[in-house]
């Protein structure tokens, strides 16, 4: 066995020189066996100076075991002991387990007391798994060997970090047994004194054992600083300012230790319990009433959260534009959970609608170019707010609990608010239209039926025309924003006045070129024809292809399935193509599936988006987004006195719940009476009636009434018109920014910037994209980097408000100073700062090292 493991052992290490010290002499009779197998075996007499000599200028390039028949010299005698340095430089052979396992590592004899000492867990292979990143010469320490089990008693699979092993003790104090059994384990192994004096140094505390009253102590403290890890001066009336830690180094350790636990994976998801259990001595509430719900904490507790909506909730209805602000802020946190995501959203479209809509005191304007300019410049928010509200609200509804009672009155009466501005503004507009007698050839606004003349006559290049069936002009006012952040192209939004009725057949059909369009009654539904040719489905690309030959039309579903080669060879052959896509009042137009309609639309919009960008990966690069016509929505059941009486028709009848058209009416109306061809560009004699605002007509069968469309709401006769091209000449504005906070040092290992984008991304000034951080005089980082995208589309400023966090690397904890810089990133080199260029004091020495 002993020859076995002399030749191993040499053969396996990149030394040539292997000691032994035989102490009886008993394994002497194996050397021959050694000899064997090609190793140089030299007996140790007293000749060591010839010795040295071969070894170092003949045998250096051959296996040798140099064999001593006695004992290895120690104390004294080691130091004279003329073969030392040797002994030293190479390998020594012993066969007590101990040695073994060093020899198998290639641990030091420096190590043998360390390895003895907590050898019984050493040796077991599983535990040397565990400590792998650990075994070796350069990493094999006191420090990291103590780390190391330490580790493996709490229950992790390698040698964890002071952090990780810190969080993880405070979750095993969520379970009394395991707990206990920990810290008796640490105990017996002396590895408790090291946990404790981690805690003691990161929290300036002075416990002296791992218990419940220990933890319960570090939690109180921990939750209470990072908590207020914002706030630069402590109220007269905060009680727990004795917990305040002091130092700005140790107040770093702490928010680094804080991150790192809300990172792990394993144990961030019982912060919260623990904070509310072991720290409960923390009242998180009263820290709210002495700071003010606007301050910005370092931790919000579940209770905070709830009281922070609670108060949301209060004041939406009565305080809109100061609820709007505070949630502009929440939307850009990330910490919070997405049920609370969600009930900020809802609270934020509800308040953003209630703040335009306080800013009229009537809907009441002279003309109906002031209508529609109203409605597309600021009024169409309120149907684009109060449909994202809705989304939101639907999101959290069956998860509400407890916020149930305060959530579901603020729902109802966004509901009641929305109806009413419905009816208040649509009365007015329809009463307008009908003191014209609704002739909308005399308003001056694009007509959806000179469409095609308007837009698409001259082009000459190739062009896609999407029509997204019931796309209203809010929607496409969401499309035209989400499009315009993209700095490469531009685009521009226009109103389309729809005809009434506003559905479908007659939707579409305005939208092929024509010369005039012609009527016929069906037993179904009217006959829209041109040049003779119905405009249903089937005969659209005939009528397209009588005016530009290389044109088609196809579907959304069978177009979006083309890859590159397919798309790119579709359009090599047509000039014009027609892309129809029928999501909203496919989902809209069923009765078991109107209520989803809102929820839907988000899906419409995200499907254009993709649809535009695999288009323009074919060279195509002009594309036209328009609708057939838009939409009613109300989530609220219809009452009774919003139902109207179905009109009795004369000779042709085609009922709807928005629209009846007859060749006359018989008695009064309730509603409006109108001449078909004031609304089109048909000639007939036909007559439409239409129930007021957004009333409906009672019509028998199954059929929605909650969706509709084809009256005279604004909501449903003004439809986008979104031309989306590539320049061909690169914009070379672009918005810029400035910082808006003061801040100029350092405290506590990080910094807060906030960055105002001066000006809204429009097609003259195009987004900015840069990187932020903090650099030192050599230019070389010394803090994260942080990408920003100046890309905000608002009006308002405060949603062009950005925050960046920069926290200081290990090279930036020992700078006394730095400066903020940002960079554009196409300045790959960072050799012209943009913007920032702001000298930083790095107040305090971090010790990154913790």
């Amino acid at each position: 066995m002993f020859a076995d493991k002399v030749i191993q052992t040499l053969t396996e290490s990149d030394k040539n020189i292997l000691f032994y010290f035989d102490t009886d002499g008993s394994k002497k009779e194996e050397l021959t066996a050694i000899e064997e197998a090609g190793i140089k075996v030299i007996e140790v007499t007293q000749n060591y100076f010839e010795l040295k000599y071969k070894l170092e200028m003949e045998w250096n390039a051959v296996k040798v075991l140099l064999y001593h028949p006695f004992a290895k010299p120690e104390g004294k005698k080691a130091k004279k002991y003329p073969l030392l340095d040797l002994l030293a430089a190479n390998i020594e052979l012993k066969l007590d387990e101990v040695s073994e396992f060093m020899a198998a590592y290639k641990l030091q004899e420096y190590h043998t007391n360390l390895v003895s000492d907590y050898f019984k867990l050493l040796k077991i292979k599983s535990t040397q798994k565990k400590l792998a990143r650990i075994l070796d010469p350069e990493n094999f320490n006191e420090d990291n060997l103590k780390r190391g089990i330490l580790s493996i008693v709490l229950d992790f699979n390698s040698v964890e970090d002071r952090f990780n092993c810190m969080n993880k003790w405070l979750n095993l104090s969520l379970d009394e047994t395991k707990f206990n059994k920990t810290n008796a384990t640490l105990k017996e192994l002396e590895l408790d004194t090291l946990l404790i004096t981690w805690f003691n140094n990161l929290l300036d505390s002075k416990e002296d054992n791992l218990s419940i009253e220990s933890a319960t102590n570090w939690i109180t403290k921990l939750k209470y600083n990072i908590i207020v890890a914002n706030v630069t001066k402590a109220k007269a009336t905060d009680t727990y300012t004795s917990l305040k830690i002091k130092r700005a180094a140790d107040s770093y350790k702490l928010l680094k230790f804080f991150e790192e636990w809300q990172k792990n994976q394993a144990t961030n998801k019982n912060i919260d319990h623990i904070f509310s259990t072991l720290g409960n001595k923390v009242n998180a509430l009263a820290i709210i009433n002495w700071y003010g719900s606007t301050t910005e904490y370092g931790y919000y507790s579940e209770e905070m959260l709830d009281a922070i909506l609670k108060m949301l909730y209060s004041e939406v209805g009565t305080n809109a534009l100061k609820t709007k602000e505070e949630c502009i802020r929440w939307r850009k946190e990330e910490a919070i959970s997405e049920y609370i995501k969600n009930q900020i959203n809802f609270l934020y479209h509800a308040a953003a609608m209630y703040a335009i809509l306080e800013s009229y005191k009537s809907f009441r304007f002279n003309t109906a170019e002031a209508y529609i300019n109203e409605y597309t410049t600021e009024l169409h928010k309120v149907d684009y707010n109060y449909r994202k509200a809705v989304i939101a609200f639907d999101n959290v509804r069956d998860h509400l609990e407890e916020f149930e009672h305060t959530a579901l009155p603020v729902f109802e009466a966004l509901n009641n608010k929305y109806d009413r501005f419905l009816i208040e503004f649509n009365s007015e507009w329809q009463k307008l239209l009908a003191e014209n007698n609704f002739n909308f050839h005399n308003i001056d606004c694009k007509k959806q039926f000179n469409f095609f003349e308007d837009n698409l006559k001259d082009v000459d290049y190739k062009m896609a025309v999407i029509i997204s069936d019931a796309f209203r002009y809010e929607l496409g006012f969401e499309l035209y924003n989400d499009l315009l952040a993209d700095s490469k192209n531009n685009l521009t939004i226009q109103p389309c006045l729809a005809s009434i009725p506003s559905y479908t057949n007659l939707g579409m059909t305005n939208l092929l070129p024509h010369k005039g369009i012609t009527v016929e009654k069906g037993e179904q539904d009217l006959v829209y024809k041109i040049n003779g040719k119905p405009t249903i489905s089937q005969y659209r690309q005939a009528i397209l292809q009588e005016v530009v030959t290389e044109s088609v039309t196809i579907d959304y579903a069978e177009i979006i399935k083309f890859d590159r080669e397919k798309g790119r060879k579709f359009f090599i052959k047509n000039k014009l193509v027609y892309i129809y896509h029928d999501w909203i009042d496919a989902i809209g137009d069923k009765k078991r599936t109107e209520h989803e309609t809102l929820e839907e639309t988000s899906k419409a919009v995200d499907q254009i988006k993709r649809l535009i960008q695999k288009v323009y990966g074919w060279n195509i690069s002009h594309v036209l987004v328009t609708s057939d016509h838009g939409f009613l929505y109300n989530h609220n059941q219809l009452k009774e006195n919003d139902r109207e009486v179905l009109p009795k028709g004369k000779g042709y009848i085609k009922d709807n719940s928005r629209f009846v058209i007859s060749d006359d009416f018989i008695g009064k109306q309730d509603g409006y009476v109108l001449d078909m061809k004031n609304t089109t560009n048909i000639d007939t004699d036909l007559k439409i009636a239409i129930p007021r605002a957004i009333n409906r007509f009672r019509k028998q069968g199954n059929i929605g009434v909650q969706f509709v469309h084809g009256g005279a709401s604004i909501q449903e006769l003004i439809t986008p018109v979104i031309k989306y091209y590539k320049q061909k000449k690169e914009t070379t504005e672009i918005v810029t920014f400035k910082r808006i906070d003061n801040v100029n040092k350092i405290a506590t290992g990080s910094i807060k910037v906030t960055l105002l984008q001066n000006e809204p991304v429009s097609n003259e000034l195009k987004s900015l994209d840069c990187n932020i951080g903090l650099y030192n005089d050599k230019g070389e980082l010394l803090s994260n980097e942080v990408n920003l995208s100046c890309n905000a589309t608002s009006n308002n400023p405060k949603e062009r408000v950005f925050e960046v966090i920069l926290t200081l690397n290990s090279a930036g904890s020992k700078a006394t100073f730095c400066y903020l810089r940002a960079f554009d990133t196409k300045d790959k080199n960072k050799l012209n700062p943009i913007v920032l260029n702001d000298l930083i004091t790095i107040s305090t020495l971090m010790e990154m090292d913790f």
